[in-house]
């Protein structure tokens, strides 16, 4: 990267105060431009001849420069005369510079010349009060370009580490948004392995740029190899073109026989067979030689067939670089001065979660209407997501079982932010075995688990789950889903409609002033109902007798003041007692099947029995011995906390251990005789 032509040519050029960061903050970073391979000159205070000399021949050989403000930069003539030299280059041949806000200074400080920076000024308008205006100048347009500040990143080798990534990039463009510094951890984690073949895997969710920074990692990496290879949407080649064809056409340059160092990357790979059909057929692996695959599912990466060593999970984008590629996106790099515009900006930002696929489309979107069309367009989105967005996510979604598109639905309808072990008692009574399916969904990036063991999902996710949710029927009484305040309205208020295909109704008033919902009486009509969540409905008077919900299992009725207990209790005595709702707790008013079975010992004597179904009976103690039990073939006892799992695989040891029970997943406490892929289709409850 340094040029040897000229001793006077170099990188990057660091202009700062030498009385507050010499030898701190500016060796530090100095020493990391040169261990990232990129020369560096740093400035002197010296006033004497030779030292002015090197300064303004730097200033002209230089590609990049680097203005460290700190608390006393502004009290040296020689700084601010240097940093005029530094604009007059950026405007005659466009040169980045790039501020860095140290320690207590910010770029208003810079820019409004207060604190430490007024007192400096106060002191040179006496004697410098010709350059005066030339400075602030300065100052207040390299204080308006995009930097960094210390105050947000406190911790100095960060610091370091994200403006070495800014540099480098200026540098070396890939028109990405802080790609060096994921590429960094890339490198990392691929040096850090043996020194045979390297594999790493690349994982996150649709749109968040696993193709773009792969494809970038590729074409730096790639001069280091004899064979580079890059497919392209993998998935999709394989299948047009078969494994023969397709290696034939990437396998060149080493010859048949002998080995050299490979650099494949597979792009988005679906199958784990499908890339090891693929790299199987590629003899020519030479020690130093790399694999990496991108996929949106984790469990591609961590099955047998792709054998990764170690995974790069992409991050979302931060706040700023978010508005760095939206503003690049939507107004053509420059950031808009009107105020309003800044903050439509940081609505979609916010909307778009980190997610540069949707900020870009965004963006593009934006910048085809007029001022006066961007907040209706901005609605429009939040309403309705574009079809690309939808197509980004859809794929994951066609490709879940019937039984996990029920959970990413039911998630995103209902249980975005709600309790782990809440929401998994709740799908556990719908037999949708959840504990094999929230891991699955949580591998392909479609939902996340949070510090506090809350069920959470991204933004566009949930968006593009309702939407599909939504794309059932236009019909709101036919809908098996509703949440939307304005939806449930209309279906209580039509007399004719009988809903009796909705599943689940979800309405959190906590946070709506509008709602003034006083009776839900219709609902009762609703047959197939298993959920209704009416959380802070304040204004509601009375709930419908349940006689008719004979699949209800959960009710939500925290924070409808004037609802008395005694009356729900009333009214929910027509169901079954057995299986019917019982309150939780500490939660009052909330609702739920909870099952209260203690000991089922007796089940050891039905000898015919296939299925036993005991999941959620938090309050049974002990199972019966299985060993009379020969044609069962299902064991399910999730959500049974007072039961190990020790004493379960104990008293299943008398069934044929060839075809006996096995643990469908680790801790899942679901034991059936098919080890995998496990159908809860057909699972009625038979004790």
């Amino acid at each position: 990267m340094a040029t040897s032509s000229s001793m006077v040519q170099h990188d990057v050029f660091i202009t700062f105060s030498s009385k507050d960061t010499r030898y701190s903050f500016v060796s530090h970073l100095s020493a990391a431009f040169r261990r990232s391979n990129i020369s560096v000159f740093v400035g002197d205070a010296s006033e004497e001849a030779d030292a002015v000399a090197a300064t303004e021949a730097a200033i002209e050989g230089s590609k990049v420069f680097v203005v460290v403000f700190s608390e006393n930069y502004a009290f040296s003539r020689l700084s601010l005369d240097t940093l005029v030299k530094i604009m007059e280059r950026k405007h005659n041949d466009d040169v980045p510079v790039v501020p860095i806000f140290y320690g207590d200074v910010t770029a208003t400080v810079v820019k409004c010349q207060t604190k430490r920076f007024g007192e400096a000024f106060s002191e040179h308008r006496s004697l410098y009060s010709d350059q005066i205006a030339k400075w602030q100048n300065c100052l207040i347009e390299t204080a308006s370009s995009s930097g960094h500040d210390s105050i947000c990143q406190p911790v100095d080798s960060e610091l370091v580490k994200e403006i070495v990534a800014d540099v480098r990039e200026k540098l070396i463009p890939t028109g990405l948004v802080r790609f060096y510094s994921r590429f960094v951890e890339i490198e990392n984690l691929l040096w850090k392995q043996s020194k045979g073949v390297c594999r790493l895997g690349i994982w996150g969710m649709p749109g968040i740029g696993k193709t773009t920074i792969a494809q970038a990692a590729f074409d730096l990496l790639s001069p280091d190899f004899e064979l580079p290879c890059f497919l392209k949407d993998f998935h999709t080649s394989f299948h047009e073109k078969g494994s023969n064809k397709l290696r034939e056409d990437h396998r060149y340059k080493v010859p048949k026989g002998q080995k050299g160092r490979v650099l494949v990357v597979l792009d988005d790979v679906r199958n784990p067979m499908d890339a090891e059909s693929f790299l199987g057929g590629f003899y020519c692996f030479g020690p130093g030689s790399v694999i990496i695959i991108t996929s949106r599912d984790k469990q591609v990466l961590s099955q047998c067939q792709c054998q990764v060593e170690d995974i790069y999970t992409v991050p979302g984008l931060n706040q700023r670089e978010a508005l760095q590629l939206f503003i690049r996106s939507a107004f053509r790099g420059r950031q808009p001065s009107e105020s309003n515009l800044l903050d439509l900006s940081h609505k979609f930002i916010e909307h778009a979660n980190g997610n540069p696929k949707a900020l870009c489309l965004y963006g593009n979107e934006l910048k085809k209407k007029r001022k006066a069309q961007m907040e209706e367009a901005f609605h429009k989105i939040k309403e309705c997501p574009p079809m690309e967005i939808m197509d980004l996510f859809k794929s994951s979604y066609d490709a879940l079982s019937e039984t996990e598109r029920s959970i990413f639905l039911d998630i995103a309808c209902f249980f975005k932010g709600a309790r782990r072990d809440h929401v998994m008692r709740i799908l556990e009574g719908c037999a949708f075995f959840p504990h094999v399916g929230v891991d699955h969904l949580a591998d392909l990036s479609l939902l996340t688990m949070s510090e506090t063991d809350r069920v959470e999902m991204h933004s566009l996710v949930q968006e593009v789950g309702r939407e599909i949710a939504n794309s059932e029927t236009k019909l709101i009484s036919r809908r098996r889903r509703l949440w939307e305040p304005s939806d449930i309205k209309l279906l209580l208020e039509d007399k004719e409609s009988k809903g009796k295909v909705i599943e689940g109704i979800f309405l959190d008033a906590t946070n709506i002033e509008t709602v003034q919902l006083v009776e839900v009486d219709e609902l009762s009509e609703a047959c197939s109902l298993e959920r209704i969540d009416l959380r802070g409905c304040n204004s509601l008077e009375s709930i419908p007798y349940t006689y008719q919900l004979k699949n209800l299992q959960f009710l939500n009725l925290s924070g409808c003041a004037r609802i008395n207990r005694a009356e729900v209790k009333k009214k929910i005595k027509g169901l079954d007692l057995e299986g019917g709702l019982k309150e939780t707790e500490p939660e009052p008013m909330v609702f739920s099947t909870l099952e209260q079975l203690v000991e089922v010992d007796e089940l050891s004597k039905a000898c015919s029995l296939e299925k036993i179904d005991l999941r959620g009976c938090n309050s049974l103690e002990s199972i019966p011995h299985t060993d009379q039990l020969k044609n069962l073939q299902l064991l399910n006892l999730s959500g049974c906390t007072r039961i190990k799992r020790a004493e379960i695989k104990k008293k299943i040891e008398g069934l044929d251990l060839e075809g006996g029970l096995r643990e469908t997943k680790s801790e899942s406490m679901v034991f059936s005789t098919l080890a995998v892929k496990l159908e809860p289709g057909d699972n009625t409850k038979t004790y």
